[in-house]
């Protein structure tokens, strides 16, 4: 076989790589075994935690959020949202599917057989993905159009909702916007009520999801609304550093 040319005057030979390389492979590898026997002085214990710079953790666990007592919760975006006082009861969730949000927490309070009032937080659902963070109001009107005539009142007759009260607010930091109305009705089957008021919340906290909150009282428990909208406004985030 023909011998390889000669290397270039001033250039190393592919033998002088070969040898570099034998000789770096051998310093890592004595490297390694210095340091896995401790042979530096050092106390580091084998399977140890994780490097720190500056004693500082460069890598964290992430933590899903707990649900306090007292609280609902909606992990996806980290918030907890205090549920009001006198006699709310568990009703679905955390982390179900409820009427228009994902990742929801409900609550409930019993007036007769077939109707309630009703309290949740949740992520704003699939209904909505063309719903623009940054028009929030838009979007509110929307829900409540959907929510009104498209889901929860069968049976109706004469249904209508009063003009939107719409109310730009600062929700532990985020944007955000509660939209208050009354739904009446002519008759409605499952009650001898007449209306219920309806309020709902959408906070953009920035994290690719809209918060979305929602009390719904009716004429039987309409002592339960303004802390129901109060709880809802109490609303906070980032209690969590796990997001899916």
């Amino acid at each position: 076989m023909e011998s390889p040319p000669n290397p270039a005057p001033g250039t190393r030979g592919r033998g002088g790589l070969i040898i570099g390389a034998v000789v770096l492979v051998l310093a890592l590898a004595v490297t390694g075994a210095v340091a896995l026997l401790g042979g530096d002085g050092g106390d580091t214990p084998i399977g140890g935690d994780e490097p720190v710079e500056g004693g500082v953790e460069t890598s964290l666990v992430p933590q899903e959020l707990e649900i306090p007592d007292g609280y609902l919760g909606v992990r996806s975006l980290g918030a907890l949202t205090p549920i009001p006082q006198d006699g709310w009861h568990a009703y679905a969730g955390p982390g179900s599917d409820e009427l228009l949000a994902e990742d929801a927490h409900a609550m409930s309070v019993s007036h007769g057989n077939n109707w309630i009032s009703y309290f949740m937080v949740g992520r704003l659902g699939e209904f909505a993905l063309n719903a623009d963070p940054e028009d929030l109001r838009s979007t509110a009107t929307e829900i409540v159009d959907t929510w009104v005539f498209d889901y929860p009142y069968s049976g109706t007759t004469g249904l209508t909702r009063s003009e939107p009260e719409l109310t730009d607010l600062v929700v532990d930091t985020h944007p955000a916007v509660l939209l208050e109305t009354r739904v009446s009705w002519d008759s409605l089957d499952s009650s001898p009520d007449e209306y219920e008021d309806l309020a709902l919340l959408l906070v953009n906290p920035g994290d690719d999801g809209i918060f979305l909150g929602v009390a719904a009282v009716p004429e039987s428990g309409t002592q339960r609304f303004e802390p129901a909208v109060e709880a809802l406004l109490d609303t906070t985030f980032q209690h969590n550093t796990y997001k899916p």
